[in-house]
């Protein structure tokens, strides 16, 4: 993976991010990368995490579609703010650096995967639902909570075993 450090985030108090990172790209081999648009900035541990999830999972995912994935648009990274961005909620996991917000993944053809289109098919989007939810502690997509419906969150929230939250209604196949 492709880091340099975070400069200006805050190491203590209610936003402290742990070794905080700029992930910039995921390395896939000698002679691809994959661009994170903008770079996320993110706990050391997370990025390291985000970047294993992209290598192993996204990048075949996106192989299997007949174009090599080339960038992932990020939605959110780090920001200090609440929950759902309400005042009075609780902290984001976004303020401690442990969640990253999946927007688009485009292609080397420029089609542009997207969590709230057709552009994944039925059996991708389940892959990719799978996959988030056996890596995450929290997954939240489309049909969540109002708030997820044009991208995928995904966080480090350490929990207790059994109690991950795996939340993302998918569309059924118009075929079926």
């Amino acid at each position: 993976m492709v880091v340099t450090p975070a400069v200006g985030v805050p190491q203590e108090g209610v936003c402290a991010v742990a070794r905080p990172v700029r992930l910039e790209a995921v390395l896939i081999g000698h002679d691809r990368r994959i661009a994170l648009n903008p770079p996320a900035v993110l706990s050391c541990s997370t990025a390291a995490a985000i970047a294993a999830w992209i290598r192993e999972d996204l990048v075949p995912l996106a192989d299997a579609t007949g174009s090599p994935l080339v960038s992932i648009t990020v939605a959110d990274s780090y920001s200090c703010r609440p929950r759902n961005r309400l005042a009075g909620a609780k902290p984001s996991a976004h303020g401690n650096g442990l969640a990253f917000d999946l927007g688009a993944m485009e292609l080397a053809d420029k089609r542009i995967l997207t969590m709230q289109s057709d552009s994944l098919t039925p059996a991708a989007r389940q892959s990719l639902k799978a996959s988030a939810c056996e890596r995450f502690g929290t997954v939240l997509g489309q049909g969540s909570d109002g708030y997820h419906e044009d991208h995928l969150h995904v966080d480090l929230i350490p929990r207790r075993p059994g109690r991950a939250i795996c939340q993302w209604t998918l569309p059924r196949d118009s075929k079926g």
